[in-house]
């Protein structure tokens, strides 16, 4: 019996990332200094976008899975480094900070998970 694929939508890696983006990330990012409105506040933007459209990539092109979970995978550890410096610069704080490592490495376990998996 034939398995019917999932929409990228419908995946939980998915999901999560997309929640995680809109419900804390967003917010929070209005509070950082108008000087990194177009620095680091952008790149943190781009790098959960190249990460959904990854994911998605992986989940619809099987002949090029392995290489967009390793995109993906190479963006959850970017994100995990925005945020370190953001924690540095003070931007966010120590709590919040906890909070996005969490989720972002739940996210990584997640697709860590799918990349051992046979596909």
């Amino acid at each position: 019996m034939e398995q019917k694929a999932l929409a990228s939508s419908e995946l939980l890696i998915y999901k999560k990332t997309e929640t995680l983006l809109n419900e804390i990330v967003y917010p929070l990012l209005k509070v950082y200094p108008k000087a990194e409105k177009f620095g680091i506040c952008q790149e943190i933007k781009r790098s959960f976008f190249s990460l959904l459209r990854a994911i998605s990539l992986a989940n619809n092109v099987k002949s090029r899975r392995r290489l967009h979970q390793e995109e993906a995978d190479a963006e959850v550890k970017l994100l995990l480094v925005l945020f370190n410096i953001s924690l540095g610069q003070r931007y966010i704080n120590k709590k919040k900070h906890a909070i996005i490592q969490m989720r972002i490495v739940e996210i990584g376990r997640l697709l860590g998970g799918w990349m051992r998996a046979k596909s």
